[in-house]
Order: C-alpha cells, then sequence, then structure tokens
C-alpha cells in the first residue's frame, strides 16, 4: 500500500519541523489538501512495522528515524487497518520504554485508553491526547439500536426473513409471545459520560424508556434532565441498586482491572423475575460471558446486545446461534462522520501542542504534565 502522505514541499525541505510518526489505519478520513498542509508544518515519517517486535527493534537500532520523533499519532481509529492488532501492545510496556526522550505528544483515537500505559507516559513527560468525542452520536445510535433489537428480537427476524424457503416466515411468529416494546421500561445506564447520556436522551425520546443510571459521580440536576417533559434520570449509587430496578442494562463504561467482570452471576441474579435485557457498548471484559450464558438458560436474562465481546477478534460461538442475542463486530465507531472527526481533532491537537498554546484540548494527563509541556508555564486546564 503506497503512503497517503505528501512529500514535503522542496521549499520547506532545509526548515527544521518536528518530526512525527504516523500509524496509519484505514480511515483516510482527511483529503490531501489537509495532508500537504500538516506536511508543511512537519517531518512526517509513516509507520510500516509488520509486528511490535520490529518496532521495537527499530527503537533500538542507534540512528534510526523512529529515534529521533517528537510525537506519534495513531491516525484514525486504532481498531481499523494493517496495524489494528498492535494496539494493545503498541503504547505500553517495553515499546514505550524505548520510545525516545525527543517524544512529548501520543495521540490516539478514542473514548477510553485502556490500551495505553498513560501513567507510565506522565512519568515520562509524554501528553496522551485521545478522541472522547469523536464518535459519541455513532456509538450512542449503535446503543439505541441494540437496545430496541434486545426487546424485539429484530435480529432474528431478520434471519427468519433470509431463510424464507427454508420455514422461516413460520418461525418468526414465535417472536409475538416473546418479544416487547420497550416503552414505559426501565433502563439502567452503567456510565454517563458523553456516550451514555446521549444514548439516555434518546431512549427516551424515542423509544419512551424511563431513565436509570449509575456512575461514579452523580450527575448535575441539569445533566439528570433527559427525557421530554423534563424527565429525569434516577440515580442508583451501586450497580446492584440498579440491577433490581432495571429491565434493560446498557453498558457504556471503560473497564478497569476492578471492573471486569462488572456484570456475572450475582449481578444476574439480582435481575427482576421477569428478566433483564443486557446491551453492551463499553468494554467486552465489563461481562463475564460464561455466567451470561448461565443466566440466559436460567431465564434471568432475555435478551442481549453486544457491540464489543470479552475476547475480542473472537465471539463466543454459543452467542452466535441464539435467538435472544444481537451480535456486533465492534462497529459503534464505525461511520464516516465519526472517523472524520477523529482525524480532525487529531491533527487540531497535534498543530495547537507545537505551534499553538503548547495545551491541546483532548489532553487526557495534561494536569499531570503542567511543568513538561514544551517547557512553558502557561498551560492552561
Amino acid at each position: 500500500m503506497g503512503s497517503k502522505f505528501p512529500p514535503a514541499a522542496a521549499s520547506s525541505m532545509n526548515i527544521e519541523k518536528p518530526t512525527v510518526l504516523f500509524i496509519n489505519s484505514s480511515t483516510g478520513a482527511q483529503d490531501a489538501t489537509r495532508w500537504a498542509g500538516i506536511a508543511q508544518r512537519f517531518e512526517m515519517l509513516e509507520y510500516d512495522c509488520p509486528t511490535v517486535a520490529e518496532f521495537i527493534s527499530r527503537l533500538k537500532t542507534p540512528n534510526h528515524p523512529y529515534t529521533r520523533i517528537e510525537a506519534l499519532v495513531w491516525a484514525g481509529w486504532l481498531k481499523a487497518g494493517p496495524y489494528a492488532a498492535q494496539s494493545e501492545q503498541l503504547l505500553r510496556g517495553e515499546p514505550l520504554e524505548l520510545m525516545p526522550n525527543t517524544l512529548k505528544l501520543i495521540s490516539c483515537s478514542g473514548h477510553g485508553y485502556d490500551h495505553a500505559d498513560v501513567g507510565r507516559m506522565s512519568e515520562r513527560g509524554i501528553l496522551f491526547c485521545n478522541t472522547p468525542n469523536a464518535c459519541t452520536e455513532a456509538t450512542a445510535n449503535v446503543g439505541l439500536a441494540l437496545i430496541l433489537n434486545v426487546f424485539r428480537y429484530l435480529s432474528f427476524a431478520e434471519r427468519c426473513a433470509r431463510t424464507v424457503m427454508t420455514g422461516g416466515w413460520q418461525r418468526s411468529r414465535m417472536l409475538g409471545s416473546v418479544a416487547q416494546d420497550p416503552a414505559g421500561q426501565v433502563l439502567g445506564i452503567v456510565g454517563m459520560g458523553s456516550i451514555g447520556r446521549v444514548i439516555a436522551t434518546k431512549a427516551a425520546a424515542a423509544l419512551g424508556m424511563k431513565i436509570h443510571y449509575h456512575n461514579r459521580r452523580r450527575l448535575s440536576d441539569q445533566d439528570e434532565m433527559v427525557g421530554p417533559g423534563h424527565q429525569r434520570a434516577v440515580y442508583h449509587e451501586s450497580i446492584h441498586s440498579l440491577l433490581r430496578a432495571a429491565d434493560c442494562i446498557c453498558l457504556a463504561c471503560g473497564c478497569t482491572p476492578e471492573m471486569r467482570h462488572m456484570l456475572s452471576t450475582e449481578e444476574f441474579n439480582l435481575a427482576k423475575p421477569t428478566g433483564v435485557r443486557v446491551v453492551n457498548v463499553g468494554r467486552g471484559p465489563l461481562i463475564d460471558e460464561a455466567a451470561l450464558l448461565k443466566a440466559m438458560e436460567d431465564g434471568k436474562v432475555t435478551g442481549v446486545g453486544l457491540d464489543v465481546h470479552e475476547d475480542e477478534p473472537n465471539i463466543n460461538p454459543q452467542l452466535l446461534d441464539n435467538y435472544m442475542v444481537t451480535v456486533l463486530p465492534h462497529v459503534g465507531t464505525c461511520s464516516r462522520s465519526s472517523w472524520i472527526n477523529i482525524e480532525c481533532q487529531q491533527l487540531h491537537d497535534l498543530e495547537e501542542f507545537f505551534f499553538g498554546s503548547g495545551n491541546p484540548v483532548n489532553g487526557v494527563n495534561r494536569d499531570q504534565l503542567r511543568d513538561h509541556l514544551l517547557g512553558k508555564t502557561t498551560i492552561r486546564c
């Protein structure tokens, strides 16, 4: 695959410019004019390591171009493109330790950053930027679609339509005894960040659902107004309390080691006698999938919608052929508008860091780096 980056203009070849290593995803959301503008201001290196081991080898090679980079930008969505499989290893451990002392900025896509050792970056004086609002709308829309699916089992209905020649039409009629409309049902959202709040607003307005939530901190009175007619979301101090009240649980949060298997046997046993539906657009390991399957067998869970999975990119085979389950291959971020937003935010932060205030909008650890950012003393929060 040829480089998507244009060559630097001849008139700027001798001007010392910040050196940036770009890891190219398949996003390609910015046009050639935008990239040409970046090439005027930066020396652009394109990552082409087939493995993380090769990247480590180059970092250990004296005078290799990678040993003098000042920024690393994973351009576009890091879960797409030829280097997606490296995303869980490249920004932590040995690769991070070997990155040169000249490196001052790392930029990646996404709301979460569990793939990156941001604490160690702070210790090394490296600012880490993500793109927290770039894909909010797209992910929330997928969340809303999954919520509707776990009540109406539309994935099963579509499968019936595609197998009409072998009895699918008649098989679909069983849905009349198990499907339910979501209006008036309680949607319990775990994680009321930007994605969770948009899901709440959409579910209340479009589906007529009542909104309950659990969050690390209770929202302000204004932010709790999520539905038409000043409908207010109900706060729960614990996820156990939320599970007792909810007809559907939607996970829209990140995953720390402490949050792994947030939903497991104990939690599923708290469901109402009528069962609970489960949607996950957060992180796969939030759910103990073995416990989920058992809860489905026992009638504790009556519908499942997953965009993320415990062992991505693998999907538990027992989830694939169950009428109660809708599975997606982590596509919440996959809309053209999201990918454009991701690259726009990344390139804006890159230019702001080197040629603006030195204080990009999306700096995750900027509070810890107040004294490091380019030696400036005017860093603002």
